[in-house]
């Protein structure tokens, strides 16, 4: 932001209208005019808040990433078994999803575009090694004590994270295919923390008897 910030009101509106922008035409694609129109704002007013495409770009990203960046550092490098973290994370990406529902067609549309550019950005910003390394390195560990059921500790991650961010990708289709209305889709993401989780026990705890 160069000269002052928007109202409350006026930023939530340039914000949806920006990631439905983003998400429509990737970054190369978005117009600052499209953006403002969809506000209900003018285009020199939007850039007399946001200079360029780039800064709002960003505000984006930072808007929907700020909080939830940190909270999976906390959550990869801090204690708790394989289960408990995964459990963590589970309750945390789902709430995020649940609230910017958009999110994931956004960021998938920007990794394809420039992977090296969203990872430097947005990604790498904290210090230090990067606990997911850290994670999967505790997920090999459990398994080779027999703690967890033996699998591939990426194949077991790339399970985890499908299983949170297909249905929030492939909303319309799914919504189409169920004939599920927008409230009962929000109704089932928001059990999907819980039944997510058993579906993920049953799938890699050993059980008690063997």
């Amino acid at each position: 932001m160069d000269k002052k910030e928007p109202d409350i009101k006026s930023r939530d509106k340039i914000l949806a209208a920006a990631r439905s922008e983003f998400i429509r035409g990737g970054f190369n694609g978005a117009r600052m005019q499209s953006i403002a129109d969809a506000a209900g704002i003018n285009k020199a007013l939007l850039h007399y808040y946001y200079k360029n495409k780039e800064s709002l770009f960003e505000l984006v990203f930072n808007d929907a990433f700020a909080e939830f960046i940190p909270k999976l550092h906390s959550i990869f490098s801090g204690e708790g078994s394989v289960l408990e973290k995964t459990e963590q994370y589970v309750d945390a990406h789902l709430s995020l999803l649940i609230e910017k529902p958009d999110l994931p067609l956004f960021v998938l549309t920007e990794i394809h575009r420039d992977p090296e550019r969203f990872f430097e950005k947005f990604m790498n910003k904290l210090p230090g090694e990067p606990p997911f390394a850290r994670f999967l390195q505790q997920i090999a560990n459990e398994m080779r004590e027999g703690k967890i059921r033996t699998m591939n500790p990426r194949e077991l991650w790339m399970n985890v994270m499908s299983m949170t961010v297909f249905p929030f990708a492939s909303r319309p289709m799914l919504q189409r295919l169920t004939l599920m209305a927008d409230r009962e889709f929000q109704e089932l993401m928001t059990q999907r923390k819980k039944s997510m989780m058993q579906f993920i026990r049953y799938a890699i705890e050993i059980p008690v008897n063997n």
